[in-house]
């Protein structure tokens, strides 16, 4: 007998989900690991963390549920997985993409506010509060990494923008603050004009000291 035999009937590969048969995308995603975490990523955007299970994650994919696990074995590891993917998209979409040409510090932090504002980018700081929510009540729950990842592009970045190296370290820690912050407040408010004005006060609290820098006009 082989392992899938072994299986219930419901997590083989070849079995219907939920009394319906599994459609095309099953086939695709067995053997294309990177487009079933895309698609991973916009469910877990999608839906967040808090009632998140991957049985019906599998069935809204389209993929078995032995297939899910297969891939990311549970869910936190699902749940990291996701995690690291949106930080690579937005440095591959974003960092070198739309605004890689773009020579300012300022217009670049002001290009990539922007960016996380659309309203399909918030989604990642619903998921982001849920996180954060949850790694506050299970201190045994390593939640560092939610920090510390993303301190690590954007040192990258400034390094690229050849900021001062002896004060990358707290200048990343200060716009992570901010944007984070400010995000929230934005989602929990609406307020677009009073946050998008707080944040332009960072960018000229940031590059006030810079040589060839770009105020905002009066």
């Amino acid at each position: 007998m082989g392992d899938a035999d072994r299986l219930p009937r419901d997590e083989r590969d070849d079995a219907p989900v939920s009394g319906k048969k599994v459609d095309g995308r099953a086939l695709r995603f067995q053997h294309r690991r990177p487009e079933l975490l895309a698609a991973a990523t916009e469910y877990v955007l999608d839906h967040g963390i808090g009632d998140l299970s991957l049985r019906p994650a599998a069935q809204a994919l389209g993929v078995s549920h032995a297939t899910l696990i297969r891939h990311f074995a549970t869910k936190d590891a699902l749940i990291a997985e996701v995690l690291e993917h949106i930080r690579d998209d937005f440095e591959q979409r974003l960092l070198a993409g739309e605004i890689r040409d773009i020579d300012s510090p300022a217009d670049r932090l002001r290009a990539a506010w922007r960016h996380l504002c659309r309203p399909r980018e918030q989604r990642q700081f619903l998921v982001l509060f849920e996180l954060v929510a949850t790694a506050a009540r299970t201190p045994n729950r390593p939640a560092a990494r939610l920090v510390t990842d993303w301190l690590t592009v954007i040192e990258r970045e400034l390094a690229r923008l050849e900021w001062p190296a002896e004060t990358t370290v707290r200048t990343a820690t200060f716009i992570l603050a901010q944007v984070r912050g400010l995000q929230l407040d934005l989602i929990t408010t609406g307020d677009s004009a009073r946050v998008n004005e707080a944040f332009e006060a960072t960018v000229d609290m940031l590059t006030a000291s810079l040589p060839g820098r770009t105020p905002r006009n009066p």
